[in-house]
């Protein structure tokens, strides 16, 4: 099963600020400091005049390494450099709204599991989000050389797993979707720990915005009713939830990271995607879909047991491939087509499939206290200075191996590939 090469889709409707119910308060009351990226930065290249080496390069955006003047640690950045307005956005007003609605959202998330942002810059004329450095990069190149199949365990997968809906969870208990999970926006830092990155589709779905004065700049805010989503594709098409893509109505964003966050799964355990989109276009997924509805016909509480659970196709079939029994019952209870019968991903995280797995990073940092992370270091500080208190329930080392050096050209006589291509 090929791992499809996937890419966020911008929504001719409710995509960045458009969709947020709040964004007609926004443009008076957004407060976002900003400075110039040369006066608090200097680049990580030893050449002089040359920007820092880039990391990572996108549709919107490049990403390059720096370092904060004066830092004695000399600790890494990623500076995430955007590109400049197109013809897509409908003034240089709105555009810049964009930037700083993602940029609000990620500096008032605090979780272990997620990406620190540290400053909003300029540089020539041009947007800068400087963001924590995750050294190993993107999740989606280890998936795609297969480490899980040839290196990594089944408890390197769930650990990551685990780590990913501790992040969502969070997210969710604080009024925003992600509605952009992928391989690609999941990033390893240095000692191999999981992060969420790329707010660019995210959605404040309850409470205040964080970038409007009432916020304070933190997101679970006066938090209330939920917010439906208007119809649109956005995010990437392997990992979109059915709903999203029918485009027949408003939808809660909540239910398309649920799926997501299972496809992630499916993915790390296939080494590709199990279709190209969640449509009845695709043979699989038709199949996935018919056998779970049948069986939704037959059964109207729709209770998944061991001895009792739709039958669609062969992602399901071995319950071993995916970690046991009960791994496959939530597999099967995330990925429901039906996404008013959809376990939240809160219930997720209470299953016993998901409370039984050792992970190896902080739950979370300690409630009640505001935290600098240092993210070179893996720690938090309380306002006070005192060293906030992490519980790790389990140390694993997911660092990746190291690439080897033998020529490419006899690669495919030692790797476990598909012959020469």
């Amino acid at each position: 099963m090929p791992l499809i090469a996937a890419f966020s889709k911008d929504a001719p409707e409710g995509a960045g600020l458009k969709s947020r119910r709040l964004s007609t308060a926004l443009p008076d009351q957004f407060i976002v400091d900003h400075c110039e990226l040369d006066k608090e930065f200097v680049s990580s290249s030893k050449i002089p005049f040359r920007r820092g080496k880039a990391v990572g390069e996108g549709a919107t955006a490049t990403v390059r390494l720096m370092y904060r003047k004066g830092d004695a640690d000399h600790t890494i950045y990623a500076v995430k450099e955007f590109r400049g307005r197109d013809k897509r956005e409908d003034s240089e007003e709105d555009y810049c709204k964009k930037i700083m609605g993602e940029y609000t959202i990620a500096k008032s998330l605090h979780h272990p599991n997620i990406v620190d942002t540290v400053r909003l810059c300029t540089h020539h004329g041009r947007w800068d989000h400087v963001m924590e450095y995750c050294a190993h990069g993107e999740l989606f190149q280890y998936v795609s050389k297969r480490l899980f199949q040839t290196c990594w365990t089944l408890k390197d997968q769930q650990c990551f797993f685990k780590q990913l809906v501790r992040a969502v969870d969070y997210l969710h208990g604080h009024g925003i979707a992600h509605r952009d999970i992928k391989l690609e926006n999941l990033l390893l830092t240095s000692e191999g720990c999981l992060k969420l990155t790329d707010f660019g589709v995210a959605d404040v779905f309850c409470g205040e915005h964080p970038g409007v004065r009432a916020s304070g700049g933190e997101c679970g805010k006066n938090m209330g009713e939920v917010r439906r989503c208007r119809p649109g594709i956005l995010g990437s098409l392997p990992y979109m939830a059915p709903e999203v893509l029918a485009k027949k109505g408003d939808y809660d964003p909540r239910g398309l990271d649920v799926w997501s966050c299972a496809i992630v799964y499916l993915t790390m355990t296939y080494g590709g995607n199990p279709w190209p989109a969640a449509n009845e276009q695709n043979t699989y997924y038709l199949r996935f879909k018919n056998g779970y509805e049948k069986w939704m016909r037959e059964n109207a509480d729709c209770v998944i047991t061991d001895n009792n659970y739709p039958v669609c196709g062969p992602l399901f079939k071995f319950s071993e491939r995916l970690g046991g029994p009960s791994m496959k019952r939530l597999m099967l209870k995330m990925m429901n087509p039906n996404p008013d019968k959809r376990i939240s991903i809160h219930d997720v995280l209470l299953s016993n499939a998901v409370k039984g797995i050792e992970c190896c990073t902080e739950e979370s940092y300690e409630e009640g206290s505001t935290y600098n992370v240092d993210a070179s270091k893996g720690k938090a500080v309380t306002s006070d200075g005192k060293k906030a208190k992490m519980q790790v329930k389990k140390k694993h080392s997911h660092v990746p191996p190291k690439e080897h050096k033998t020529p490419k050209v006899f690669q495919h006589r030692f790797d476990m590939g598909d012959g020469y291509s």
